[in-house]
């Protein structure tokens, strides 16, 4: 059974993109609102959440920190800033489910997030 991500915030397009190249068939994505996303995966109905805002740290994560609560969210990369890799593989393995981003770091970002939690699962 594929990874089921859920994507909101700005540039939904460029993240699903990245994601898919990143997961393949190991991942399904559904792109849809912030609260509509945060909401799947308190359900049960998806594992992880990527969003991106212009800032990183504000409006990528502010509803999924609302539903999902602080602790189960991250800001892997704020805007003038790039992605760590060996801080997203913490972040991840840390039980995060929940990632926010700038729009300029979603290239590199994404699929350092996709690649960390396939790890997690033996992927």
């Amino acid at each position: 059974m594929p990874i089921r991500i859920v994507i909101g915030g700005l540039n939904k397009d460029a993240i699903e993109r990245a994601v898919k190249s990143a997961g393949g068939d190991n991942v399904s994505v559904q792109v849809m609102s912030d609260f509509e996303a945060a909401k799947k995966i308190k359900q049960g109905n998806a594992d992880y959440y990527l969003g991106a805002c212009n800032s990183g740290g504000g409006a990528a994560l502010s509803i999924p920190i609302g539903i999902l609560g602080y602790s189960n969210c991250a800001t892997v990369a704020k805007a003038g800033r790039r992605p760590k890799a060996e801080e997203i593989e913490k972040l991840v393995q840390g039980g995060k489910i929940a990632f926010g981003m700038s729009v300029e770091a979603i290239d590199e970002a994404v699929p350092m997030i996709v690649k960390s939690i396939l790890k997690k699962y033996g992927i």
